[in-house]
């Protein structure tokens, strides 16, 4: 299936002007380890909150941008864009507030999943669910056609690789974090509009968007493993090796440290296991920009491929081969002359 631009996103939703669609199965595709869903209460939970920041003027020019907020009001009928508008205030409220680890948010994205009870959202956001609530034929009406569209049509570019790759990548993350993958499959939530960076993960699922350049094949499966190496038995186990490692070898752990090594092992993992499976020459998604954004890249980058990327290539799980690689990674990132940064 061809990969729809925004505009011709645009160009669908004006034409979808008709009644409120009943929404398909909102998992569309499974591998053992994974459930690729398209849901249109989970999608238009994001669309709220970044449509309210874009309104606030705290959308930031680097993310994707809201294109249905251009003309909207042409789009959708005169008698429901009082309810639109009166959600989108309600959403207001999330502005500035961390999709990670606000409980109220936390609690209202569950419930929009159908992961969790509306009890569950405090007093204080219950607004939230009334305002999505009441927008949502809207949405389903005018935009989510053309959205699910584009999410089922990452889906089903991403699972086939997915499923195929899935095996050795997870006994790979294992052996680099000393860690366990979930035992259930992680649930991928993807939608049109995510947060600011176009991914994220929280409470044991994935939120991906499936529209930027940075996350289409083969940089998806990278990003469903970054996002993945978040969960708790995952990235416990990495942040308490790297911080024994700065420890042992008497060097001061960089600020977020444990999220360049996450950074870079998504990437090299998975150069690694598309060249064995016939793929040479992939590059990681931190060379499209991460890498070269910020002065601690110069120095890590050629640390992590001294010292971290022979451990990664020895597929081996290791304590001890582990731990030696940290410290060395360690005591390449020594300060030198009290700078780091």
């Amino acid at each position: 299936m061809a990969r729809l631009s925004l505009l011709s996103l645009a160009l669908v939703v004006h034409a979808a002007g008709s009644p409120a669609l009943q929404s398909p199965d909102p998992v569309v595709a499974t591998t053992e380890r994974f459930e690729l869903r398209s849901d249109p209460r989970t999608a238009l939970h994001h669309f709220l909150i970044d449509w309210a920041s874009a309104d606030a003027g705290q959308w930031p020019p680097y993310a994707l941008q809201i294109a249905e907020r251009e003309g909207w009001r042409s789009v959708i009928g005169a008698d429901e864009q009082e309810t639109w508008s009166t959600a989108v205030e309600a959403y207001a409220t999330t502005v500035d507030r961390s999709l990670l680890f606000d409980e109220g948010l936390l609690a209202t994205r569950a419930w929009a999943a159908g992961a969790g009870p509306r009890a569950e959202i405090p007093a204080a956001d219950q607004p939230l669910a009334d305002a999505l609530e009441a927008a949502r034929p809207i949405y389903e009406r005018y935009w989510w056609p053309a959205h699910d569209q584009h999410n089922r049509a990452w889906i089903e570019s991403v699972a086939g690789r997915l499923a195929a790759l899935e095996g050795e990548m997870i006994r790979r993350f294992e052996a680099a974090y000393g860690g366990t993958w979930p035992g259930e499959p992680i649930p991928v939530d993807v939608m049109v509009y995510a947060n600011d960076v176009g991914a994220y993960s929280t409470a044991g699922r994935l939120t991906i968007s499936s529209v930027p350049l940075g996350n289409q094949m083969p940089h998806a499966i990278e990003m469903v493993f970054h996002e993945s190496s978040h969960t708790d038995p995952m990235e416990q186990p990495l942040r308490a090796a790297v911080q024994r490692a700065f420890q042992a070898a008497g060097v001061p752990e960089p600020e977020r440290f444990w999220h360049d090594v996450i950074f870079y092992t998504s990437g090299e993992i998975t150069r690694l296991v598309l060249a064995a499976h016939g793929e040479p020459g992939y590059e990681h998604y931190g060379a499209l920009g991460v890498y070269v954004r910020g002065e601690r890249w110069a120095t890590e980058l050629p640390a992590f491929e001294q010292h971290w990327r022979p451990f990664l290539e020895s597929r081996s799980n290791d304590d001890a081969a582990r731990r030696a690689a940290l410290e060395a990674l360690a005591g390449a990132l020594r300060p030198r002359n009290g700078l780091r940064r």
